[in-house]
């Protein structure tokens, strides 16, 4: 059977056709500005912290809308809905966040036990005979640091599993709590694994590419001055590469549409 541009484009939500994800942000006839505006918002962060990519983060949730609810097409939509973006932004901030809150508490228990053995090793320092404690409470500090980087870093791994099938859940409903409705997004992951798994496996590739491309940027004393601006639009484009990835792998095996109030649905663009 014959297929047309859009059936190859959607033939396989995890291997989306790669020339045209890559492109897809240089297609519009207002591509310049748009990355333009992402960038400076991104860049913007750093003087005022989380608001700017609340934006960014309600801009790319709508490509995303548009991949899982909508006609599935790239596309960059006009920045012309700034509350909306805001709005939607915070729905993924806050899933985000909450779900990070088990690593947060971890390691701060790490760092907090590390820094109050060597604060009492100090003040036993300051005693003529000092304890056995003296020797014990440094490498009970480390100890327990390590112990608790090592759960970190599992129980991160596994978050990074499960999380985008969780927050692709919150773009399709449009309620942050969708996130923590694992009987909802659990049967998508569980049937596109591999579609997420590809996802993951892109993330890591283009975050490692543009890792290098710092480092390149560093072993000159002159473009190291370039590295801040670059990153901006840099982070922008990974953004908008990565997650159409993740919105095509749950599109794949979406559920059916639940009844969500009509306030709470993403408008698709």
């Amino acid at each position: 059977m014959h297929k047309t541009k859009k059936d190859v484009i959607m033939e396989s939500p995890s291997l989306m056709n790669l020339k045209n994800l890559l492109s897809y942000p240089f297609k519009d006839k207002k591509s310049g500005s748009k990355i333009l505006i992402g960038s400076l918002l991104i860049f913007s962060s750093a003087i005022i912290p989380i608001l700017p990519l609340l934006i960014v983060l309600g801009y790319i949730m709508h490509i995303a809308k548009r991949i899982i609810d909508g006609d599935g097409e790239l596309a960059m939509p006009d920045w012309d809905q700034w509350g909306e973006y805001l709005r939607d932004g915070f729905k993924w901030f806050v899933a985000l966040l909450l779900c990070s809150i088990p690593l947060i508490i971890i390691f701060s228990i790490g760092y907090f036990v590390y820094f109050v053995s060597f604060i009492g090793l100090a003040a036993f320092e300051e005693s003529v005979n000092p304890p056995v404690w003296s020797i014990i409470l440094p490498f009970f500090g480390m100890g327990v640091l390590f112990l608790t980087m090592f759960i970190g870093i599992l129980l991160a791994l596994v978050e990074f599993v499960f999380l985008p099938a969780g927050l692709m859940h919150v773009v399709h409903t449009g309620k942050f709590s969708s996130a923590f409705h694992v009987s909802q997004w659990w049967p998508v992951l569980k049937k596109n694994f591999l579609g997420f798994l590809v996802a993951i496996i892109f993330l890591f590739g283009f975050y490692y590419f543009m890792m290098m491309a710092f480092s390149a940027l560093y072993m000159s004393v002159v473009l190291c001055f370039v590295i801040p601006f670059a990153m901006a639009p840099l982070t922008f484009l990974v953004g908008l590469w990565t997650i159409p990835l993740f919105a095509q792998a749950y599109r794949e095996e979406k559920p059916v549409p639940l009844a969500v109030p009509e306030t709470e649905v993403l408008r698709a663009t």
